[in-house]
């Protein structure tokens, strides 16, 4: 799973299998909702003839759902409709022109965020009903509400930043199930020894 960082692309290169990086859809999320926010201000109203009441509401719609299948083509042409609608909602009500404008800021910057990662995108829809992982947000919200809070000065327990480095460094190999090889690398008889009870030891039922 990759956020679309440079750092990351890169990485590729020096793995030693075949890997596909998939754009991971918590960060996509994020940016759909600041473009509905700023929509949600904007009243219904039509803004092409023949169009209805709600078509600026239902073209967003339409462009997530076709992001969330993974068909960029349409996609694309869901941004240009949007940004055209848009338009046109600032010429009816230029008292909205900020938030309009904001909502073509965060419409931009997704296409443009899309287009640049356009290899990682899927059908989010057909890999969840695969059982597959679209999303990196439980290990985000873990990040936040608990390195975060944990790093901050002014609790009863606060970590260092190497001292938070190393644990995730231990979670990580606890998750990957590499923990018990890793100690083993520093004292080999770990999990190798049995304990066993003293010879003449009996247990007190006996």
């Amino acid at each position: 799973m990759t956020d679309g960082a440079e750092s990351l692309l890169r990485l590729r290169a020096f793995l030693p299998v075949s890997t596909r990086f998939v754009l991971d859809y918590f960060h996509v999320s994020m940016k759909l909702r600041h473009i509905d926010q700023c929509i949600g201000t904007i009243p219904p109203m039509v803004l092409s003839p023949g169009g209805s009441v709600f078509e600026l509401y239902d073209r967003f719609n339409y462009l997530r759902g076709y992001l969330w299948s993974g068909r960029l083509q349409k996609f694309e042409e869901s941004v240009d409709r949007l940004l055209e609608l848009l338009d046109r909602a600032e010429e009816v009500l230029p008292d909205l022109h900020r938030s309009i404008h904001m909502a073509a800021g965060h419409l931009c910057d997704l296409a443009s965020y899309i287009r640049k990662n356009e290899s990682g995108v899927v059908n989010y829809s057909r890999w969840r009903q695969e059982g597959r992982r679209i999303s990196t947000s439980a290990v985000e919200g873990t990040v936040n509400r608990l390195i975060g809070r944990r790093l901050g000065k002014g609790q009863h327990m606060c970590w260092t930043k190497r001292g938070a480095h190393l644990l995730l460094q231990v979670r990580c190999a606890v998750l990957n199930g590499e923990l018990l090889e890793r100690f083993q690398r520093w004292f080999p008889d770990i999990g190798t020894r049995q304990i066993g009870l003293p010879w003449n030891w009996l247990p007190h039922h006996s």
